[in-house]
């Protein structure tokens, strides 16, 4: 089977904006644990990863609204397995993409640091807590690492639809 409908240009749009600020938000933050602390550049990449995770969370907001508006393409035709493993995915990165900046946000604020998005400096009214703050930096963390499990199995399900099906599935979304 050829699947010849896309998903709406607004999706699409969305889709690959949340993985450019994705992107941005690992990079930034693996690179800035070379710095020393304190440093210029430690600073500046943190900044930017906190603009960049700010902006996933913006962009999903976005993402939700436009599903929630926008007519949605049929699901990929496959087995039960296939199609059960594709809608918990997708559930898992939508849960992911919103619950991680959430947690950033949050470890940051229970430790009483601003949030500096854009060069801004911002803080929330919430109460010093070092150990909720411990406890949302381990999530947010430990997110990390399940982002880059669910997201790798998202691109090698999407290859292997492309590369090895060839059913152009990946296509609706290009």
């Amino acid at each position: 089977m050829q699947y010849e409908l896309k998903y709406s240009f607004a999706m699409r749009a969305l889709h690959w904006l949340v993985v450019v600020a994705v992107l941005i938000a690992v990079v930034t933050i693996e690179v800035h644990d070379a710095f020393p602390k304190g440093s210029t550049a430690r600073t500046a990449l943190f900044m930017i990863h906190q603009t960049a995770g700010l902006s996933v969370l913006a962009l999903m907001v976005l993402r939700v609204f436009a599903r929630w508006m926008t007519q949605a393409v049929p699901p990929a035709l496959g087995s039960q397995w296939m199609q059960r493993t594709a809608r918990a995915t997708h559930g898992a990165l939508y849960v992911l993409m919103v619950a991680m900046p959430v947690l950033g946000v949050m470890a940051l604020a229970w430790s009483g640091k601003p949030i500096q998005p854009f060069g801004s400096n911002l803080t929330l009214p919430a109460v010093q807590d070092k150990t909720l703050a411990g406890v949302a930096k381990e999530l947010h963390e430990a997110g990390a690492t399940a982002v880059y499990i669910v997201v790798g199995l998202h691109a090698a399900a999407a290859l292997w639809h492309e590369l090895i099906l060839k059913d152009r599935l990946l296509r609706r979304m290009l």
